[in-house]
Parts: C-alpha cells; structure tokens; sequence
C-alpha cells in the first residue's frame, strides 16, 4: 500500500513521504552513529573538533543535509528527463540508504556531487555548455579539497562530454580550469602562511592503494544482502527497459554508471569503506527507483519494500541496543 502510494504525486504521498523520513531521520539523532571526522584535516578541523565534542549537533546538521540533499536528488531526477512519472521514490530511498551511514566529510561531498550531476545533465543538447562545465569542475576541486578521494569523479565529467556534448577541446579544458582554480586557492593560502608541507602530506597521503573492508555483524550483512538482491533485480530491469526509455534518461543513467564506477575506484583509497559506501547512495537512490516505478507486481514491491524498511531499522536499532 505504502508504493502504491509513494508512486505517485498526490498529497497522501507527499505526507507519507515526510512522516517515514521524519521517523528515520530521528532513528539517526537518537542511534549510536559514529563521527569519524579528521581532526588533522587542514581546512575542517575547527568543525570536526566542534562536532565531536557535540554530537547531537553534527547529528541535527547531518540530517538537515540528509533532507535537502534527498528533495534535491528528486527534484534533479524528474527536472532533468530521468524520470518522466512525479513521484517521492529517488528521495525517499535516499533517506533510507544514507541513514545508516557514521558521520564524516564524505556527506558534504555527496551534498556538491548532487550538483555537479545537476549541472552535467543540464548540458543535454547544448553547443556551448562552458559555464556548467566549468562550474562543475569548480565544484569537484571544492569538494576534493575536502575529500581528497573526489578527485576521482572529475572523469564523469569527462564522461558526460562524450555522451552529451560535442567532442570539442574547449569542453575539456574549461572544466580542468575550474578544477585547479580552487587548488590555485588553496595553494596560494598555503604559501602565503608557510604551511604547503601540510597540505601535501594530507593530500598526497589519501592516494593509497588499499583493500576495501567492511563490517561483517549479522545486521550489517543481512543489509548488504538485500541492498544485493535488489541491485541485481534493478540492473535486469534497467537493461530490460533502457531501449524504451527516452534519449536524455538513456544518457542521464550512463552518467550514473560513470559516476559509480568511480565511487567503486574510491574503495581501494579508504581505510574505511563503509563511510566511502555513501558515494553510490545518489545513483543507487535512483537505479531502486526506477525498479519500483517500473515493477507491476504490487505483493512482491510491496513486500521487497518491508524487507528493505525492516533491514534499515534493525541495522540502526543495533548500534543504540
């Protein structure tokens, strides 16, 4: 009954939708979520020091971040071509996919990837989009400066020049510029008060090559079992209607391969991959969605949906008992 109704646009969706979120979101305040934050990070240590030592704080910001990023993510997926149907699904799987993720930079830097994806769908059937992609570049070297490990998705935006726009030199360069312009920045603060030593060692030392590690309790793998069922269910049913679909949603789910397939190359740079997981929520929100939207059979999404809801709630429920 809860899909049936989440599919759709009308107003009980709508307060569906914000009365599960509300529920979750104060699962996340009130759940024992870790706040792995650096506090020798060069630019965020002042914030990082701060929401360690106030954890109910980073908790309510994380989860103001959460909502906005979701609305955010729908709106972008319907606004762009991804979706044609209005519906609150892309939002709220986010919601439940990133509730279970510990508190740390990665959440700033999905809230800046959301608008780079924003901005690279924009550039369907555009000549010139020099603007958008040097905004984009812009925004990825911001949240490299953050997270080091975002350096890696500047390759999408290569990628959504090959399957958006013509092949010219300009778009490639434009965005490279908008990339170091905030390196040049950060670079030029470093050298004025003396301290590019520590920069280098805190940049140059995420590029690591490291075996991806995960947490392997019974809640944890009860959920990665689910999350890979429904991701093998979501691929065939992808491939089964992408010929269907139109030009520009064809295109915006290359663009979310492209960018998962650098979420991925960012696991073998992290000593804490389960953090880095949130990386894939944005395209994984979308390729779920997709499945229920599409999907018929109304006991079997209703009842995947349970599983998924049920799976979330014991994961969290685990870490506050």
């Amino acid at each position: 009954m809860l899909v049936k109704i989440l599919k759709t646009n009308q107003t009980t969706a709508y307060i569906t939708f914000f009365i599960i979120t509300i529920l979750f979101l104060i699962l996340k305040v009130l759940g024992f979520n870790e706040i792995n934050l650096n506090l020798s990070h060069p630019i965020l240590y002042c914030f990082s020091s701060l929401f360690i030592k106030n954890p109910f704080l980073a908790k309510s910001i994380i989860c103001i971040l959460s909502l906005l990023t979701a609305m955010g993510w729908n709106n972008s997926l319907i606004d762009r071509g991804i979706f044609k149907s209005v519906s609150s699904m892309p939002a709220l799987f986010f919601i439940l996919f990133s509730n279970v993720f510990n508190i740390s930079s990665v959440w700033l830097c999905v809230f800046i990837l959301l608008f780079v994806l924003n901005k690279l769908m924009l550039c369907f059937n555009l000549d010139r989009p020099y603007s958008l992609l040097f905004e984009s570049g812009f925004l990825i070297g911001i949240a490299t400066l953050i997270n080091p490990l975002c350096l890696f998705f500047f390759m999408v935006v290569f990628v959504a020049n090959i399957i958006y726009v013509n092949h010219s030199w300009r778009n490639f360069l434009i965005p490279t510029i908008g990339l170091f312009v905030p390196f040049f920045m950060k670079w030029s603060y470093g050298y004025y008060f003396d301290c590019l030593d520590v920069f280098y060692n805190f940049y140059f030392g995420y590029f690591k090559l490291t075996f991806p590690s995960f947490i392997l309790s019974f809640p944890f793998l009860l959920w990665y079992v689910i999350m890979l069922v429904l991701f093998f269910f979501s691929i065939k049913e992808l491939i089964l209607w992408l010929n269907m679909k139109s030009l520009r949603s064809r295109k915006g789910f290359y663009l979310l391969f492209a960018y998962s397939v650098c979420a991925f190359i960012t696991l073998f740079f992290t000593k804490n991959s389960w953090n880095t997981l949130l990386f894939f929520v944005l395209p994984f929100s979308a390729l779920i969605s997709n499945y229920f939207i599409f999907i018929y059979k109304r006991w079997w999404y209703e009842s995947l949906f349970v599983f998924i809801v049920i799976s979330t709630i014991y994961l969290q429920l685990s870490s506050i008992l």
